[in-house]
């Protein structure tokens, strides 16, 4: 018996890794948003945003009001888990949306700045603004993350007026 048309039939209805990607690295930093806004830790699928950056990269995030944090994907991906451990965000869910995108292409490398809002969903306190700022890369074809920072924006403050900064 000839299996060749079968497996050939299967092989041609399952798409590549490549097929499924990102066509954009704007499309990937839009879904990584998407992909942490859960109602708890476990709606959020914790692999599919591992996937998204280099294993190399490197998390640099605002932890205080006085103090930021390197970390590296793996010990980002714990942290947002401990935060989801919270018991007010365990409860009631966690979400972060772009507010405002701002990016630069060039062949095989992306800088990508958002201006996004976080809150746990249902608090009593105002969504917390703030900035991401993103490099990625193409690494056998597909666009990952390389590193971001962040800074959060206290409230009642606003980026600086200066051409760069308005997007």
């Amino acid at each position: 018996m000839c299996l060749a048309p079968l497996l050939s039939g299967l092989l041609i209805g399952q798409q590549s890794e490549s097929d499924q990607w990102y066509k954009s690295p704007e499309e990937l930093i839009r879904d990584i948003y998407v992909a942490v806004s859960a109602k708890n830790s476990e709606s959020v699928n914790w692999q599919k945003v591992r996937s998204m950056f280099i294993d190399e990269a490197v998390v640099v995030l605002r932890t205080s009001r006085d103090k930021s944090t390197q970390f590296t994907v793996d010990g980002f991906l714990q942290d947002f888990k401990d935060f989801y451990q919270y018991p007010e965000v365990k409860v009631n869910g966690f979400a972060e949306k772009i507010l405002r995108m701002k990016s630069m292409l060039y062949k095989d490398i992306a800088f990508i700045a958002t201006v996004y809002s976080a809150e746990i969903t249902g608090s009593q306190r105002p969504p917390t603004n703030g900035i991401d700022l993103w490099l990625l890369t193409k690494k056998d074809g597909l666009w990952k993350i390389t590193s971001i920072v962040n800074e959060v924006i206290p409230a009642g403050e606003e980026l600086p007026d200066e051409p760069a900064w308005k997007f």
